[in-house]
């Protein structure tokens, strides 16, 4: 699938809530539309990740492949302004549902692969300390790509 493909994130998606699945898929679409719609919010979500200041293209589920495996992460945040062009891969879990290490290596590894620049985590996970991230990855695997985590709450915080 190309990029034109890319399914842009909705505000008010069209996928049911049968269950964890389906609410993650339904939180980061409208969080990533939000983004893209208010962008002081979506400013102040990825600015501190590098982002120039600028309005975002936000994308759900977008499909990759890495050693001819399928890949879906939940979101894809772009930012172009200036000639500077900044991409972040998103993977969020609602609830009680925690990330886990090899699917976020993975999205690392899809991200370095295609020059993007980070990626967010995003949970109700609480790291140990500010701006730490609540998994330990590969430290290689954050040489090219950066790692960054954000919990609902800050969010939230962001969105007050």
């Amino acid at each position: 699938m190309s990029e034109q493909d890319w399914q842009q994130s909705r505000l008010i998606p069209t996928s049911g809530i049968s269950g964890a699945e389906e609410a993650e898929r339904r939180a980061t679409s409208a969080l990533l539309a939000v983004m893209s719609a208010v962008k002081e919010f979506g400013q102040a979500i990825t600015k501190p990740y590098g982002a120039p200041t600028t309005w975002l293209s936000t994308y759900v589920e977008t499909p990759f492949k890495l050693d001819g495996k399928s890949y879906r992460p939940d979101g894809l945040i772009r930012a172009s302004r200036g000639g500077k062009d900044w991409t972040c891969l998103v993977e969020v879990k609602t609830g009680n549902s925690e990330l886990e290490v090899k699917q976020v290596e993975a999205y690392l590894d899809i991200a370095r692969e295609n020059k993007y620049d980070c990626v967010l985590t995003i949970s109700n996970q609480i790291p140990a300390h500010p701006g730490d991230h609540p998994l330990t990855v590969d430290k290689r695997k954050t040489k090219s790509v950066q790692l960054f985590h954000l919990s609902w709450s800050e969010i939230v915080t962001q969105a007050g």
